[in-house]
């Protein structure tokens, strides 16, 4: 494993191989500075910087543990391989539960099997009464996360719509039921901002434990996104983009080109941000517009995902075009696109004409799918 310390010269050339553009490096002040190296050997039952665990080549099988005790640990020494007692309820395994501990008598026995929790009887023992049982207790799922001020967020599970919460002023939202069966589970969210501009919908998908909370926490809507100037621009004409985000936190968009452009700006006390973007370097052709937000969440740097796709044109707008989710570019977006986005699901997209996938990220998805919908004309 290796670790580069920042400043140094083969950072900077890792960062040059990267496709940064020479500018950003002449703008640097180049620090000669030593460069760290960490060796690790998995397997030699030494956990070094950067191993998770190491109990030597023979116990590095990867093999499912009953206990916490006995846990194994995976041969590239990065994991422990699954067990009882690591929270994660492994149905492949037989677990019917997992409360995070080998301990009987709390609803997940030992071995993590359901187990019913027994009622005290009725002389002053306290002891446990043969026979006199209560239920599990049902699992429950919370959820946190950000996205406008005073927003209201809609909760989708699985599809459908569950519940509404309204965000706080700091773009805050909490959420919590156990109106929810343990397993694999798919959480949906979209909220509109203050301008009635809707988000994108922002999917995860993750297991629900049996009888216990599952916490999810850091589920960040992208920025609202909208179009000020006009669709079609003349090269070195101001793109004018707005929308509104978390407050106070710093702001991208991306501009798709040969070269991608990226603005910055900061949103205000509100979440509102606009920005002027130049155009003086984009070719004849259609572009997108997409912002995303930067913030620090538990001393760490995160980011949300991106946001809708705005379509532009630099030159005459294309008779008919109604934006990137108009994927046969006849005017309308409705089951003809549906079927070609289907058709490319889970690709990268690339070889339909105008790409499906829609947002760029690289492959054909739910969002994609999110973003369809939003532009629908039927």
């Amino acid at each position: 494993m290796f670790q580069f310390r920042r400043g140094s010269v083969i950072g900077v050339l890792i960062i040059a191989s990267l496709g940064v553009p020479a500018s950003f490096l002449h703008a640097q002040v180049i620090q000669i500075a030593t460069t760290s190296i960490v060796v690790s050997i998995c397997g030699d039952a030494v956990v070094t910087p950067g191993e998770a665990c190491d109990f030597g080549t023979a116990s590095n099988t990867g093999q499912y543990s009953l206990t916490i005790a006995d846990r194994d640990c995976n041969a590239d020494c990065l994991s422990f391989a699954p067990y009882c007692g690591d929270t994660i309820v492994q149905t492949i395994h037989g677990e019917q539960c997992d409360d995070g501990n080998n301990v009987s008598g709390d609803f997940c026995d030992a071995v993590c099997q359901n187990e019913p929790f027994p009622t005290s009887g009725g002389g002053g023992g306290g002891g446990f009464a043969g026979g006199s049982f209560i239920p599990a207790p049902d699992a429950s799922v919370s959820i946190s996360g950000k996205a406008y001020p005073n927003a209201d967020v809609n909760i989708l599970l699985d599809g459908d719509v569950i519940g509404v919460v309204q965000a706080d002023a700091g773009a805050n939202f909490f959420f919590s039921t156990s109106d929810v069966t343990p397993g694999t589970v798919t959480f949906g969210f979209w909220a509109e901002d203050a301008n009635q501009l809707r988000s994108i919908s922002y999917n995860t998908t993750f297991q629900v434990a049996q009888s216990a909370v599952t916490n999810i926490s850091n589920i960040l809507l992208p920025p609202t996104i909208e179009l000020l100037s006009e669709r079609s621009l003349d090269a070195g004409d101001p793109l004018l983009l707005s929308g509104q985000s978390v407050p106070e936190v710093d702001l991208n968009t991306v501009v798709n080109s040969e070269h991608e452009i990226i603005s910055e700006t900061v949103t205000d006390a509100e979440g509102f941000w606009d920005m002027e973007v130049d155009t003086s370097s984009l070719e004849e052709d259609i572009h997108t517009a997409r912002a995303q937000f930067f913030t620090v969440l538990d001393g760490s740097e995160v980011s949300s995902g991106f946001s809708q796709a705005l379509t532009f044109f630099i030159g005459d707008v294309v008779e008919g075009f109604v934006g990137p989710s108009d994927l046969n570019v006849d005017g309308s977006v409705n089951l003809t696109d549906f079927s070609i986005l289907l058709f490319h699901w889970g690709t990268d997209g690339g070889d339909s004409d105008p790409p499906a996938d829609i947002n760029l990220s690289g492959e054909v998805n739910l969002t994609d799918f999110s973003i369809m919908i939003f532009n629908w004309t039927g």
